[in-house]
């Protein structure tokens, strides 16, 4: 299990990560997935519009931060009242 600083930096990067993505007019999803072990998928719109280089890193870095940024998208996270600030700052 991971302690409690390590779920917070888990959550300041995704967040980031989220904030990042949106500025590249990139937008998130989450959706089940059987397959995955974690039972979703976090999905990525708009990809194409990036160098395949550079939506390969993204898609990776997805990946990475899956949890965190499906509890953005959820709002399940701790801090539910910073959501709606961070999705109106990444569409800004």
């Amino acid at each position: 299990m991971s302690s409690y600083a390590e779920l917070n930096r888990q959550r300041r990067r995704a967040r980031s990560l989220y904030l990042e993505l949106r500025s590249l007019d990139l937008s998130l999803a989450v959706r089940p997935d059987c397959q995955d072990l974690r039972g979703y998928r976090v999905e990525v719109r708009g990809l194409r519009s990036l160098s395949p280089r550079h939506a390969d890193r993204v898609q990776r870095r997805v990946e990475e931060y899956a949890p965190g940024l499906a509890r953005i998208l959820d709002g399940a996270s701790r801090w539910v009242p910073e959501l709606q600030a961070i999705r109106e700052e990444g569409e800004a």
